[in-house]
Formats: C-alpha cells, sequence, structure tokens
C-alpha cells in the first residue's frame, strides 16, 4: 500500500479542509484513489498533523487564498507568507509552484510551457522521475535576444522525467502575415497544433512593457508594427505573449503576429498555472487576473494583498 510521508499528507490535508477541493479532484491532482485519499487524511489527523491548523513547512495564508479564489473565480490559489528576505521569498514560491506542478503532472500527458529564467528556475526544482507517457511542449516561439543555451527549456524539463519534448523553431513574432500561414502549414507545425489542442497542464510567468522595451532589436524592427495605435502606458502586461490592459482585454492585432499556441487553444487546457513573484508585477498580475486565463496561482501576501486593494 502507498506510504505517504508527513509533507503529502499535509497537503492533501490543505487541499481538503482549506482549500475546499473534494476528494474526486484530490484524487487526480495526486494520482491516488478516492480510498488512499480518504485513508490519508485520517491518518494526518492520527499523526498530529491535523489540529486547530495544518502544520506545513511553507506557510500559507488561507485567507487572502479564500479571497483571491473568490473573486477571480479561480480553481486553486497558493498564497505563501512573507519571508525575512526578497531572496528567501523568490526562493520559497519558485520551490513550492515545482511541487505543485509536479503533483499536477502525474495524471497529465501533455505539458505547455513558455520560457524565461523563472520556468528555468522551476523546471530545477522538479525532481527527477520516470515518465515516458509525458511530453513537454514549447507553446511560443522563442525571443531574438534570450540567452543561448545547450538545451531549449522544454528540453531541460523532459530531462528531470526522462519523457519526450516538442520544440517550436521559430521567432515570438512575425510581421509578415504569410509567415505564419506558410510555418502553419509545415508537418512539425500540425504535430504542435495535435499536441495545443489535448493540453493537460499549461505552466507560466508574466510580463510587464518594460521587459519588451529592454530588447532593442524588438522596439526598433517589431514594436511600431506589433503596437502600431497601442497607447503603450496602458499595458499592464504580457502573457503567452499577449499584451493586455489592467482591464484584462487583450490586444487582439498583436495576438495575429504570435508564432504558436492560440488564445482558444490556452483557454481550453484545464490547468493553467501562473507563478508571480515580483512585486513590481502587481498591475500585471491584476491585469492577467481578469482576462481569465489564470486558473492555478502562486505568489506571496505582498502580492496578493496589493491585488485585492488595487481590485477595489
Amino acid at each position: 500500500m502507498t506510504q505517504l510521508s508527513n509533507e503529502e499528507l499535509a497537503s492533501i490535508a490543505h487541499d481538503y479542509y482549506l482549500s475546499k477541493l473534494n476528494i474526486a479532484d484530490i484524487s487526480q491532482k495526486y494520482n491516488l484513489s478516492r480510498y488512499l485519499i480518504t485513508k490519508a487524511l485520517d491518518d494526518a489527523e492520527e499523526r498530529g498533523i491535523v489540529k486547530i491548523s495544518i502544520q506545513q513547512h511553507t506557510k500559507r495564508n488561507e485567507e487572502l487564498e479564500r479571497q483571491l479564489q473568490s473573486r477571480f473565480h479561480l480553481k486553486e490559489v497558493f498564497i505563501l507568507e512573507n519571508l525575512s528576505t526578497k531572496n528567501q521569498d523568490s526562493e520559497a514560491i519558485v520551490n513550492f509552484a515545482a511541487k505543485q506542478i509536479q503533483n499536477y503532472a502525474q495524471t497529465a500527458k501533455n505539458i505547455g510551457m513558455t520560457w524565461g529564467t523563472l520556468m528555468l528556475d522551476v523546471i530545477n526544482e522538479f525532481t527527477h522521475e520516470d515518465r515516458d507517457d509525458l511530453t513537454f511542449v514549447q507553446l511560443l516561439g522563442q525571443t531574438l535576444n534570450s540567452k543561448k543555451r545547450k538545451t531549449s527549456l522544454v528540453q531541460e524539463a523532459s530531462n528531470k522525467f526522462n519523457s519526450r519534448s516538442i520544440s517550436l523553431p521559430a521567432p515570438l513574432y512575425a510581421l509578415n502575415s504569410d509567415f505564419i500561414q506558410a510555418l502553419e502549414k509545415e508537418p512539425f507545425y500540425h504535430e504542435l497544433h495535435s499536441y495545443y489542442k489535448n493540453l493537460d497542464l499549461i505552466f507560466s510567468g508574466i510580463g510587464t512593457f518594460q521587459s519588451i522595451q529592454v530588447d532593442q532589436f524588438l522596439m526598433k524592427n517589431y514594436a511600431p508594427t506589433l503596437f502600431k495605435g497601442i497607447d503603450q502606458k496602458k499595458v499592464a502586461g504580457l502573457i503567452f505573449g499577449r499584451p493586455y490592459d489592467i482591464e484584462g482585454n487583450f490586444y487582439q492585432e498583436v495576438g495575429k503576429h504570435v508564432c504558436g499556441i492560440n488564445l482558444d487553444e490556452i483557454m481550453q487546457t484545464p490547468t493553467r498555472f501562473v507563478i508571480v513573484k515580483n512585486r513590481f508585477k502587481t498591475n500585471a498580475l491584476l491585469g492577467a487576473l481578469r482576462t481569465g486565463v489564470i486558473t492555478h496561482l502562486v505568489t506571496n501576501s505582498a502580492i496578493a494583498e496589493q491585488i485585492l486593494e488595487k481590485s477595489k
């Protein structure tokens, strides 16, 4: 019979008693039978893990979680209590997010992911597994100023699971619509879209417009067309390569230039994890929450409090 550690029992108990997930949802999340989930709740009580509160190494703010979950209609929210320093906060968020994503990965077959330092940090926190039935899928083309790596991020992720990966050898944006149409006719792109339509899980960070502005090549050669007619001061952030305002409205014209997954395919994915660890991304997160793209959020209490204040 499966023997669960105290930390695993605490996670299951937190999901049931505080996040209010039902037994069926928890069973799917951890890939355990309903009987074992029920037994885990009993074991958690017998071992003294469940008393007045749930004892976990990582402290969470259940009240903020409930408020954010209700206000933005999220499936699950993880709000970590602030630690002593920003570095400690960042490390705790990344480590916790990696554990939660890996829990959901147990029942997933196809996982989509974006790029960036945050994604690499999360990947590095995954523990090794053998999952030859799992495929990591690159959702978007690459920015031209990205750091060179011997392997792509989807390959890095697949190495952690001894699984498969599928890359997208294309730029993030293309100005010429004929280029995108021609790209979509290629056999490898057909295979990618077959995965995009059958994703179980996506995990991503969010960006600010300032992260675009530091890319001099993009600003010189692409921005005049991509952001034509857009008041750049009103761009709250970017998610999956697509800019939006503080009210959660996407600038649809930019989406036509994105190489990769389309918005409908994103919204069809049942679990869409977003991780935010930087406080200067508050407006970007608020706008992203209002788009409806996010279903699962990992951040800390300082950011959550700002979001709730700004959203009044």
